[in-house]
């Protein structure tokens, strides 16, 4: 259907509905005039017949429908006083019947105006929205398709409004085949998108559009749920399209990148281990050589800055992982659970209660409590007991890892979270960059002498409670 086949039957539909209001307002008045003249009395004459004209002319056209009511009020009242019988109070039993139908024409125009102002916001509301975003009753007609989708499909508003049979889906697959918004209809969105997931009451699902971006195909995000009336009664459904190939596209080569950049890390990682084996080895040889305390000393200093080396690409190989992989909505029990289980805990209880909440984290959140589990099971600190706790707060979520050990001096908390080559907390730093990475702040409250105490600080946005 083109712009052209919309229009006629636009004004062929109009001209319909006015050949169907003048057919029953010349019925219903020659009905009235009719029975009149036979010798019935106008309050004999009922007034529902009128009304039928006058409604529907208001519900089609409300800016004339009081206009048009009036008319027909009119018309009857005239026709009362010069061709009914006479009788006794007329005029208290016609015009009373007269302002009915004003009323009735009145109140049809009201409402039906304010029915299309709702309409027409909903209509500018789906039309704007940035999403390419359609909508299907539920015998799987177009009902709404906005501006987005046009320029995403390249098929116009008019020639898509209240076509079926699966004809959006042309432009996007090639071919007829239901949607994320007919599967939701059906009840059985998985159907067709094995991938599918549900947040709320939204079905959201990727595919390969092969028909898109001028035939080169594009990766697109679905997003559909049920239309709904004022009793909850489903009357349709509404979808939205998204082109995700740039976003696709991006993190595939940000995975290659950081692909690429651990591999050539890691070569230069061996290469140094292995040119510090050779030092090592002269090192040696050197320290039995020579018995002359000076050089005995010079190579003592060599062999500390050789340790310094070998701990910077300890600390490179445990960096080389961080961020590589997106991060994700993370069970914080089971991930605490799978880090304890890697450590000893002998003569150390352990009670985690973070039962049911997620956080977005990166996915090397298991190694922070790694870190925070060892510096509690460190023999200097005495600790007998380990708790894993959360706090919701007006700010967030506080994860909460404390123990009952000697806890940290509050001269070693100002640089607790910073690089170092040896010393209290050296995995720290390594917990507060990967927590870094989606907003998480980590901080120590404890108190000296009565245990350790780290807090997680999770952003309002980064958690939840399944």
């Amino acid at each position: 259907m083109n712009a052209g086949d919309s229009l006629t039957a636009y004004f062929s539909g109009r001209r319909n509905r006015t050949a169907t209001v003048a057919g029953l307002t010349v019925l219903t008045l020659g009905g009235s005039l009719f029975g009149m003249i036979l010798g019935a009395p106008a309050n004999l004459i009922p007034a529902l017949l009128l009304s039928i004209p006058i409604i529907l002319a208001s519900y089609w056209y409300p800016r004339r429908g009081t206009l048009f009511s009036a008319c027909i009020a009119a018309a009857y009242t005239v026709t009362a006083f010069f061709f009914s019988p006479p009788a006794a109070h007329l005029a208290l039993s016609v015009l009373p019947r007269a302002a009915l139908l004003i009323l009735v024409g009145g109140v049809v125009a009201f409402l039906s105006t304010r029915l299309r102002e709702s309409e027409q916001q909903m209509n500018q509301i789906i039309e704007f929205l940035p999403d390419a975003t359609f909508a299907i009753d539920l015998e799987g007609r177009v009902i709404a398709w906005n501006h987005a989708i046009e320029d995403m499909t390249g098929v116009k508003k008019d020639a898509m409004i209240a076509r079926g049979d699966h004809e959006y889906a042309i432009p996007i697959y090639g071919e007829r085949r239901a949607l994320l918004a007919d599967l939701v209809l059906q009840g059985d969105p998985g159907s067709g998108y094995p991938s599918v997931r549900r947040e709320g009451d939204i079905f959201i699902a990727e595919a390969r559009a092969p028909h898109l971006r001028g035939g080169r195909g594009a990766q697109i995000r679905f997003a559909a749920t049920t239309l709904l009336d004022h009793e909850g009664r489903v009357t349709g459904a509404i979808e939205s399209i998204r082109d995700i190939t740039d976003e696709v596209m991006m993190e595939a080569a940000l995975q290659n990148t950081n692909r690429q950049l651990n591999t050539l890390s890691g070569i230069l990682r061996t290469d140094l281990s292995n040119r510090l084996a050779v030092l090592y080895g002269h090192l040696s040889v050197g320290a039995m050589k020579f018995d002359d305390l000076e050089v005995l000393s010079f190579i003592d200093d060599l062999k500390d800055a050789a340790n310094g080396i070998q701990r910077q690409i300890e600390i490179s190989r445990e960096f080389r992982n961080i961020g590589t992989s997106p991060p994700a909505w993370i069970p914080v029990q089971q991930i605490a659970r799978n880090a304890a289980d890697t450590l000893s805990f002998a003569g150390v209880s352990l009670e985690i209660w973070v039962e049911r909440l997620e956080v977005f984290a990166d996915p090397h959140l298991g190694t922070v409590f790694t870190h925070l589990f060892e510096n509690s099971l460190a023999p200097a600190t005495g600790a007998t007991r380990v708790v894993v706790t959360y706090h919701l707060r007006p700010d967030g979520c506080a994860i909460i890892v404390e123990d009952d050990g000697t806890g940290i001096p509050d001269a070693a908390k100002e640089g607790l979270f910073v690089q170092k080559e040896k010393g209290y907390g050296r995995g720290l730093f390594l917990a507060h960059e990967i927590l870094a990475i989606t907003g998480i702040r980590i901080r120590e409250t404890g108190r000296f002498g009565a245990g350790a105490r780290f807090e997680l600080l999770v952003p309002p946005e980064g958690y939840r409670i399944i």
